[in-house]
């Protein structure tokens, strides 16, 4: 049985399964990976003038789902296509690296049955490794679906503001209620039997996987006709025989005849409630009448069983003689039971009408079943819908390909969290060392602090002076060095506060010397240098509209320099210089 590895998320999940004259809705809360309730289900006809292709349908279907869903949060929605037109293969392949199996897949499916990619999507689902040979292989359920219908369906629900989770087909619905745990087969190898209204399916599963589909060009409308064609040659025949005669009144008194038989056959047969006899007719009447209807839908019948057993047979010779244990029968028309009992009986093989809402240690329902068994086993696309997930369930909106950029995604996100781990554990460890260091730091601290404390030192004047005289002795000093190097720091306080658009044409400086020692009352006039001052000629290039606005910003660079102060212009002049309009200014700033 196939096991999921699903982690947890508690989510409810709506099933919707679009029927030919009806639409059938479950509702299931998955309680854990491999815990189920049923909350609801239920089945709403159409409107007469109503079908899937109107362009109100959408509207109803906003208004059904509306209903249905109420106000629960975290809906998921899943519902079918018909699978007709997809085609599923299980193939094998070598065992090759995880990189490499959607391509070996791809060419694999490629030589068996060609498609085009422009119109149908491909997927695939890993079943398992198998030894063929002595080598290692692995088993792939290989399958392809028509993009329009995909696309059909999803914007059918877009438009009805209920987007799809997921769509898929009814044997991969079936093939989900196995891995979900909801029914519990007897053998290894089980079959599901649909039985459609204009088509029937046989799917055969191996452990719980889809090995073969196939369908059959048969269902309840081949044998509706077949009655048809009975009861009206039978009737007609017999009518003509009595009364030979063209009176319209007549004639229309046996099409009339010849549509109730029809009536009361189709609800014997194919009806809601098939133990209810139609009005006029006791028990002994309806069995003999159903013995007849029977005998009259046989013919269509033994087509059906017939392509089912072929099927059977074709599984059994290419897979290891492997034989269907059991058939489970569903449909969505409610068939008869004898017609169940004939396919159990012509196949030799145990038949049982599937019910999805048989309890099980899984699955827990909080809602009564239907009583009558084929409209329990109509119930199947949609219960297999409503256990789906992405896991259990191919899903035609989240192929191979979204798989691997999720897988991509969450390789990503692996990697910056283990990257923010080893960050978190390196801080940690440097705030473990910083702490180490402040504890080392404030028990030397208090080392120094007790010898700081053991220590008596005695200030007088004495030493006091000395450290007065030793002060001033290095101030001295490093006013001197300060004089010697002042020139080289005007120059290159100039080069690097001069914008490219400023040329200078001269510097021109007036520096004192170093100043001498002053006796007399020269001592009681106030210290400082003699006035210093620094004359720049240039000129100014670029727009002629903005030399000014570049000059004033380039005095005001050297004003905030701390070596300069007060610049003024004292001469400035438009000239031409290389063809151009340049200004040329006399500048003159106090050097501090």
């Amino acid at each position: 049985m196939f096991k999921s590895s699903i982690s947890f998320r508690k989510t409810t999940t709506v099933g919707v399964d679009l029927g030919h004259d009806d639409i059938k809705l479950v509702k299931i809360n998955r309680i854990s990976d491999q815990k189920y309730e049923l909350l609801e289900y239920e089945r709403i006809p159409f409107d007469e003038d109503l079908d899937r292709q109107s362009p109100q349908f959408p509207q109803f279907l906003r208004t059904v789902l509306t209903d249905f869903c109420g106000k629960t949060k975290n809906v998921e929605l899943w519902s079918t296509i018909p699978s007709a037109r997809v085609e599923t293969r299980q193939i094998r392949i070598p065992k090759v690296n995880p990189k490499q199996i959607p391509n070996s897949v791809y060419w694999s499916y490629k030589k068996i049955s060609s498609f085009d990619e422009s119109k149908n999507i491909f997927d695939f689902e890993i079943l398992g490794e198998v030894e063929e040979g002595d080598r290692p292989k692995i088993d792939v359920l290989a399958y392809t679906a028509p993009q329009k219908e995909i696309k059909e369906l999803k914007d059918q629900f877009s438009r009805a503001g209920y987007p799809l989770r997921g769509i898929s087909i009814v044997p991969f619905a079936f093939q989900t209620i196995l891995r979900s745990g909801q029914i519990e087969p007897d053998g290894a190898n089980v079959s599901s039997l649909y039985i459609g209204r204009d088509w029937s399916r046989i799917d055969i599963f191996s452990e719980g996987n889809l090995t073969l589909s196939r369908g059959i060009k048969a269902g309840v409308k081949t044998m509706i006709e077949a009655l048809r064609t009975e009861i009206e040659g039978n009737l007609f025949e017999l009518s003509v025989a009595k009364s030979p005669t063209k009176d319209s009144a007549r004639i229309r008194a046996i099409k009339k005849k010849l549509k109730n038989e029809l009536e009361q056959a189709h609800q014997l047969f194919f009806g809601v409630i098939h133990d209810n006899a139609p009005s006029g007719l006791d028990e002994q009447q309806r069995l003999l009448k159903e013995d007849k209807i029977f005998k009259m839908i046989l013919p269509a019948l033994e087509r059906l069983v017939r392509q089912v057993e072929r099927t059977l047979r074709h599984f059994s010779l290419n897979y290891d003689n492997a034989r269907v244990e059991k058939i489970y029968i569903s449909s969505g028309v409610n068939p008869h039971p004898r017609i169940v009992e004939y396919i159990g009986e012509e196949l030799a093989i145990q038949t049982e009408t599937l019910n999805p809402f048989a309890a099980s240690p899984n699955f827990l329902s909080l809602a009564p079943s239907p009583e009558d068994p084929s409209e329990q086993s109509s119930y199947v696309p949609a219960m297999g819908m409503a256990l789906s997930n992405n896991t259990l369930t191919p899903n035609f909106l989240y192929t191979y390909k979204d798989k691997q950029k999720v897988a991509r995604t969450q390789w990503v996100n692996r990697g910056l969290l283990a990257t923010f781990i080893l960050v978190m554990v390196a801080c940690v460890g440097v705030t473990f060392w910083q702490g180490r260091q402040v504890e080392e730091k404030e028990y030397k601290l208090q080392q120094l602090q007790q010898k700081l404390e053991n220590i008596s030192l005695r200030v007088d004047q004495n030493l006091i002076l000395k450290l007065v005289v030793e002060s001033q002795a290095n101030s001295r000093q490093i006013k001197e060095i300060g004089n010697i190097y002042f020139g080289v720091a005007v120059i290159s306080d100039i080069t690097h506060l001069t914008p490219s658009s400023v040329r200078l044409v001269t510097i021109s400086t007036k520096l004192a010397g170093v100043p001498t020692q002053k006796t007399g009352k020269e001592k009681s006039k106030k210290k400082g240098s003699p006035n210093k001052t620094l004359v720049l000629d240039g000129i100014v290039q670029g727009d002629r509209l903005i030399l000014e606005s570049t000059l004033a910003g380039y005095l005001m660079e050297l004003k905030n320099s701390p070596i300069f102060a007060q610049p003024k212009i004292s001469k400035k002049s438009f000239e031409r210089y290389k063809d151009k309009d340049v200004l040329r200014f006399t500048a003159r700033l106090k050097l501090l």
